[in-house]
């Protein structure tokens, strides 16, 4: 898939991530563009993810578009994925497989298959509800309505200045003045 069109229009990009970021200033009667802003907020997130991924390997942009653009596209992607949850039904399917192959396998007795079952599912579960809590403690944290709302200033501002021809990066201070750097 090309995503050269999208490269090439970065800061239009940012501007529309930017945008997304601030849907919790919707608050009342605007409730409802909140939650499409969430739903376009997702797939925006996924694009803004991978093209982080492409322009990365490109080489073409400063770490600080790339990692706002991260942060951002990570927040839109993880707040409505890290309400769902998902690691019970993944570990009961897996643990349903696990036994299915256990009895074609090695024809086992009942007493064994649910051994089986039980030892694979508690197994998935625990792992998977530990990627689970990551996530909403990550997806969370981002998506805190100040700091989504910072991220989206952040981005509306850097694609503003990209169009002037300039970046945020020249406004930070060289690590060597950062107090514990």
């Amino acid at each position: 898939m090309d995503l050269g069109v999208f490269v090439g229009n970065l800061p239009i990009v940012l501007i529309a991530v930017g945008f997304v970021c601030l849907a919790p200033l919707f608050r009342g009667p605007l409730k409802p563009i909140s939650r499409v802003l969430v739903v376009v907020g997702f797939f925006i997130g996924i694009l803004a993810l991978v093209l982080v991924y492409e322009i990365f390997s490109s080489g073409h942009y400063d770490v600080f578009t790339l990692g706002i653009l991260g942060v951002a596209g990570l927040m839109l992607f993880l707040r409505p994925v890290r309400n769902l949850r998902w690691a019970a039904l993944v570990a009961l399917a897996v643990g349903l497989l696990v036994s299915y192959y256990a009895y074609n396998a090695f024809h086992v007795t009942t007493t064994v298959l649910i051994i089986v079952f039980v030892a694979a599912t508690l197994l998935l579960y625990l792992l998977f509800k530990f990627a689970e809590d990551l996530i909403g403690i990550i997806g969370g944290i981002l998506s805190f309505p100040p700091i989504a709302v910072i991220i989206g200033i952040i981005c509306i501002v850097q694609a503003i200045l990209m169009l002037m021809g300039t970046s945020l990066t020249g406004y930070v201070p060289p690590m060597h003045f950062w107090p514990f750097a």
